[in-house]
């Protein structure tokens, strides 16, 4: 596979610089690198309605950042693009590198989409892939299963590749050196060839040596598509992601008692938590040497849009994804108080997934009755090939100061092929009530036929955790959209969402064979835009319950049924430019989540009442720029950070503090295609937890220190 994708991206780079007969490009935009800037709400919002209404038109919170300003923040991976965005939180391990927190739910609750597409749990397939590529990351907040189907209770967030342009062509440029040995580099552009076929490619490389001593990482994108316009009302794209990648091999640092850490680190962990973090610790790695954390993707995709008339269109999405994943590490560091070492395991697992699916939507623009009505009626069919192999050969014991990193061992590993054919019926309705008030409508009818099979390591199979099982399950939602002036719009909305008990589908065992959870949210909010005023804000109430919820309860990887979830929260984001070029873009979010039940009697556990673990009850962010200071062509801005304390576990029994984050940086624009920038992230070097992984309790993962970073951006 590496030999023909290198082939295809040379003879696609080629493309760009060979000179082709097309229509004259309309002049490229300016480099609009910048961390704050006000915003439309009257874009189409992709992630929110397939009928291509706007932010406006849309009852539910939506929010985006595209490409500019994610080079104005310095966002180089999609991790650090969604972390960005109001009251998301990220963190993870490179087992699980994308896990999400938003409204009160975490992990596999929170659907990470690819254009739109899902591609199975978020902690199995989401890598952090390079900013580079893509025109922007989009957000839709609360359930989103009547779009997306199961598994989106939180929300949902939508990568969106850059794409072909028939009005634009030139060379996109980006090269960074940064703190901890970072280099980033992205080239680009697109083309057009006649009047009806227009290219892009977009190739991205990072690397870094990490923070902690000896944790090397890198990301290799390669993304190229071409449209093709195949008759006057008929248009075709075909496209294709490709991703290596070597995700940092630092799974955390250990939780030592008290006493033993003699040079705590503070910042960390609240004064009562009975556990603590040795500054001599925060730099070391334990993994073995001989660590694996790799994968490689490819992605084809054909998009055909039919314009049938002008009230009708057909529009259908077809893919193949196949990747191969490779975890060989040591991820659990426990300190052992007896010996007072750290006791470190092995574990290995090997991913073999193959994809392919079809999205086919029928819209239709016309009248009921005597209104105006938007309709979308569709259909969604995927198939699952997913071979997991794993194991758990024996671990050891190091110094906590001069870990000996050791090798792995030998690896046995047990089969669990899975498999799934996946069935939807959707549909999606825009009726203008009046001209001032619209009703948008949406249900979803899923089946999910899947066979999950385990094998010993020995090859025996293992007939009691193997099982087959038909999960089916229906979504709707129903909202009103208000006008109530040209710049003041208010919406109410109620929405359901079902998925998987253990939020995992890849993983659940026959013990585990329940029916899917459910949810509802109750949302209801206003969005203002003012261009007199120069502001726009959108400010949301919602209140979300989940029942039926297979959770872990206890350091040894315990499930159970617990019951109930509930969260309820607020949240506000808004732009203003008080100044000609001085902008402010701020967002505050609390959120109040909890077990309402959660009892389980065969371990002794009841935690109802207690908070979900990394869901914080206040997060703030604000951003700033001030562009041609002193009259120079010189931009300043930066941004604050806050995250309040998190509970760190399930049980509740110690808790990470809050945090504040300061970045700043300065532009100097060489003219309109040209950018240097120079920025600064964690700007008073603040030691802080960035995420309690519930599945490795004896660690945390800490955030970056401060980092030094200069970029330059070009367009020509």
């Amino acid at each position: 596979m590496k030999y023909h994708v290198s082939l295809l991206f040379a003879a696609l780079a080629s493309a760009l610089v060979q000179p082709t007969k097309a229509a004259e490009p309309s002049e490229l935009d300016d480099v609009m690198v910048s961390a704050a800037r006000p915003r439309s709400l009257d874009a189409p919002a992709s992630i929110g309605s397939r009928l291509g209404l706007t932010v406006r038109e849309t009852p539910g919170t939506l929010e985006s950042i595209d490409l500019d300003q994610m080079l104005g923040r310095g966002l180089t991976s999609i991790d650090q693009a969604a972390s960005s965005l109001p009251g998301v939180l990220v963190g993870g391990t490179p087992g699980n590198l994308l896990d999400f927190s938003m409204r009160g739910f975490t992990g596999q609750q929170v659907v990470l989409l690819y254009n739109g597409l899902y591609l199975g749990p978020s902690n199995m397939t989401n890598r952090p892939g390079n900013t580079f590529n893509l025109q922007r990351v989009e957000l839709l907040k609360g359930p989103a299963s009547v779009l997306y189907g199961q598994g989106a209770i939180g929300g949902a967030i939508n990568v969106v590749n850059k794409a072909p342009s028939f009005t634009e062509r030139g060379v996109d440029l980006f090269a960074s050196v940064g703190s901890f040995g970072t280099t980033s580099l992205g080239l680009g552009g697109s083309g057009q060839i006649g009047d009806s076929l227009a290219y892009r490619i977009d190739f991205s490389r990072y690397d870094t040596d990490g923070f902690v001593r000896d944790t090397p990482a890198d990301s290799t994108n390669l993304t190229a598509s071409v449209a093709w316009k195949l008759g006057e009302h008929l248009d075709a794209v075909l496209s294709f992601d490709y991703l290596r990648d070597n995700p940092s091999p630092y799974w955390g640092t250990p939780l030592v008692t008290p006493a033993f850490a003699t040079q705590p680190l503070g910042g960390i962990l609240d004064s009562g938590s009975g556990v603590a973090i040795d500054r001599r610790t925060r730099f070391v790695n334990y993994n073995v040497a001989d660590y694996r954390t790799e994968s490689e993707q490819f992605w084809p995709k054909l998009a055909v849009d039919w314009r049938i008339s002008d009230s009708l269109a057909l529009s259908n999405v077809a893919y193949w994804f196949s990747a191969d994943r490779t975890w060989i590490n040591s991820e659990v560091y426990d300190f052992n108080e007896t010996t007072q070492r750290i006791d470190r395991d092995r574990f290995f697992v090997l991913h073999d997934q193959e994809l392919y699916g079809d999205l086919l939507t029928l819209t239709h623009q016309g009248e009921l009755g005597d209104r105006s009505n938007r309709l979308a009626l569709g259909a969604e069919f995927s198939h699952l090939d997913f071979v997991r192999r794993r194991g758990f050969p024996d671990g050891d014991s190091v110094d906590p100061f001069n870990s000996a990193r050791g090798v792995f061992g030998p690896l046995l590993p047990r089969v669990s092929p899975t498999k799934w054919d996946r069935y939807a019926l959707f549909f999606e309705d825009a009726l203008d009530l009046t001209a001032s008030t619209k009703l948008v409508t949406g249900g979803r009818w899923e089946r999910i036929e899947l066979d999950r099979k385990n094998f010993n390591a020995n090859g025996s199979f293992n007939a009691a955790s193997s099982f087959r099982r038909n999960l089916a399950g229906s979504n709707w939602r129903v909202g009103l959209v208000h006008h109530a002036t040209a710049t003041l719009t208010a919406y109410v909305s109620f929405n359901t969402g079902q998925d998987p008990v253990g939020a995992n589908i890849f993983l659940v065992n026959a013990g585990q064979n329940f029916a899917l959870s459910d949810a509802r949210q109750l949302e209801a909010g206003v969005k203002y835009a003012s261009k007199a005023l120069r502001a726009d804000f959108t400010a949301a109430l919602f209140d979300i319950r989940r029942e039926n919820i297979l959770t872990q309860i206890n350091s040894v990887g315990d499930l159970s049924n617990v019951g109930s979830q509930r969260s309820r929260g607020f949240e506000f984001t808004g732009n203003w430019q008080p100044l000609d070029r001085w902008t402010l873009s701020g967002s505050l979010t609390w959120t109040d989540a909890q077990f309402d039940r959660f009892v389980d009697p065969d371990f002794g556990i009841d935690a109802s009442g207690n908070t979900p673990a990394n869901v914080p009850e206040w997060t703030a962010r604000l951003w700033t720029s001030r562009t041609k200071v002193a009259g120079l062509p010189l931009e300043v801005g930066g941004g604050l950070n806050y995250v309040g304390a998190r509970e760190a576990n399930t049980a509740n029994s110690f808790q990470l503090q809050d945090y504040t984050l300061v970045d700043a940086y300065a532009n100097w624009r060489f003219g309109p295609g040209l950018v240097v920038t120079g920025r600064v992230s964690n700007l008073f070097d603040r030691a802080y937890g960035q995420w309690a992984d519930v599945f490795y309790p004896t660690a945390l993962l800490l955030g970056m220190p401060r980092r030094f970073e200069l970029a330059l951006v070009a367009r020509f």
